[in-house]
């Protein structure tokens, strides 16, 4: 029992030395022959339909035709297809008494003996393992347990190395996408080490060492936007400006157990084409701006003209609201033009929390009116930041409007204000209608309006402005939301101190 041990503790090392399928195979019958002094052997291997994907025959001048013909006879009228059909080894004593040894009659040996075992791993037969030898009765019990066992140990190694091969070809066909992508694409683990920078990745942000491996994310790429998308709070989403000029947009997704991953597009073009937007509509409003002035003098010159009856008026009206609207317009897109083409910002030092009061403290009135549940939930220290107070103060204006705008009567909306990781973070918080997972990416693009608020009266500016004054100010903006539950819009700025 001993020595037994020892010999199977020896084949388990030499099996495992060797992850190759095809060496494996070999492997396996080479040691099976040496140990039960057999003389010969083969080996079939199948796959999980049952099919044979290798194979090592006793014949080695048999054609591929003739192999898979003496293959297909064996499995289906010979010894290894009754090994495998029972899922049980045996012995046959001597071949010419033995309806399940098939001879064939041109082959150039006569064996007499014959021992079979299956390769067996949780219940699934991975193949059939089969020994001879040219003297009958020259197998005993004893053989057959120990061929079991180290059929037994085989399978192991043979299920390891299948694995193995499946792993790397995965892993083969995964590195060939990432590497032919145009995408950057960055993944971390739970530290933020660098796990993966595909060549896109190294090409954007001027990396030519190859020593990033295992590296912190801040300390291989200098890039404090890229850095802001990999801290703890949101948001996830945001635009990397590299040193060439390029825009990238970036998406960041964590992996349970493994880390971050992020994608980023270069979004060059679309930047490009945007500010040549905003120059054409920066241009087309400011010539707009007399024509609607000039509609609604006429209207009131219709009014003095004379008597009007009731559907007169009301055609009137409709035309007075709607150059109205338009010209609500004309003043959102001015003043995002305004500020957009801001280039030196004039800040001061000054306490958010007091322009939060006073945002606040401007729509409780409103709140009232929609019966609106409007509460501020002020953070227990005075932060102190470097901003403009007309601009945060028509940002806090437009989220805190909006979350009115948007919930319905008996709702709540909660204004909060907190300190996380050197910045200061106030959130306008909503148990309104919410945004849809689709809509949710795209609420900061002008003129965007998400599909379940496009009832509401609005130029799709609002938020638009309130990205443009955040990013002035060196901060991020983000988006929370779950259709049905409520919506949450935050902005973090740098801080400057306590006061």
């Amino acid at each position: 029992m001993l020595e037994q041990i020892r010999l199977l503790n020896r084949i388990t090392d030499e099996l495992n030395s060797d992850l190759d399928l095809d060496n494996m195979l070999q492997r396996v019958l080479n040691l099976t022959v040496k140990h039960l002094e057999a003389a010969d052997g083969s080996i079939l291997l199948f796959d999980e339909q049952r099919q044979v994907t290798r194979h090592i025959l006793m014949r080695q001048d048999l054609t591929e035709a003739g192999q898979s013909h003496v293959v297909g006879r064996v499995l289906s009228e010979g010894f290894a297809g009754w090994v495998v059909a029972n899922k049980q080894g045996d012995i046959i004593h001597d071949t010419h008494e033995d309806s399940r040894w098939l001879m064939f009659p041109d082959q150039p040996y006569d064996y007499r003996s014959a021992i079979a075992c299956p390769l067996r791993r949780r219940e699934r037969v991975l193949g059939v393992l089969t020994l001879v030898h040219p003297v009958s009765h020259s197998f005993r019990t004893e053989h057959l347990s120990l061929l079991m066992a180290i059929a037994g140990q085989s399978a192991i190694a043979l299920e390891n190395a299948q694995l193995f091969r499946q792993t790397e070809a995965e892993r083969a066909r995964l590195l060939a996408i990432l590497n032919s992508t145009q995408d950057a694409v960055i993944a971390t683990n739970l530290s933020d080490r660098l796990l993966l920078l595909n060549p896109a990745a190294q090409i954007a942000f001027g990396i030519q060492d190859e020593a990033w491996l295992n590296q912190p994310l801040v300390d291989v790429i200098q890039n404090q936007a890229l850095a802001d998308l990999w801290t703890p709070s949101p948001p996830r989403v945001g635009e990397i400006r590299l040193k060439d000029g390029r825009t990238l947009w970036a998406s960041v997704t964590e992996v349970p157990h493994v880390g971050r991953v992020a994608v980023l597009r270069d979004i060059s073009q679309f930047k490009a084409l945007d500010e040549a937007k905003s120059e054409i509509i920066t241009t087309f409003t400011h010539d707009l701006g007399a024509p609607l002035a000039v509609v609604k003098g006429y209207v009131e010159l219709i009014k003095m003209d004379g008597p009007l009856n009731r559907q007169q008026m009301h055609d009137l009206m409709g035309i007075t609201q709607a150059a109205d609207q338009m010209k609500a317009m004309v003043v959102d897109l001015l003043e995002l033009g305004r500020i957009e083409a801001i280039e030196d910002l004039r800040t001061q030092e000054l306490l958010l929390s007091d322009i939060v009061a006073s945002t606040v403290t401007s729509f409780h009135a409103l709140a009232e009116v929609k019966t609106i549940d409007l509460v501020m939930e002020p953070c227990s220290q005075s932060l102190l930041i470097e901003g403009n107070p007309a601009l945060l103060s028509r940002a806090l204006n437009n989220l805190v409007e909006n979350a009115i705008k948007y919930t319905s009567p008996g709702g709540r909306v909660m204004v909060s204000t907190s300190c996380q990781q050197r910045e200061v973070v106030v959130s306008v918080a909503d148990n309104g209608p919410g945004i849809s997972e689709q809509d949710l990416p795209r609420v900061f693009e002008k003129f965007f309006r998400a599909r379940r608020y496009q009832d509401n009266t609005g130029t799709g500016l609002g938020l638009a402005i309130v990205k443009s004054v955040v990013e002035r100010h060196h901060g991020r903006v983000w988006a929370e939301s779950q259709a049905n539950q409520g919506s949450t819009f935050s902005i973090a700025l740098p801080l400057t101190t306590f006061a």
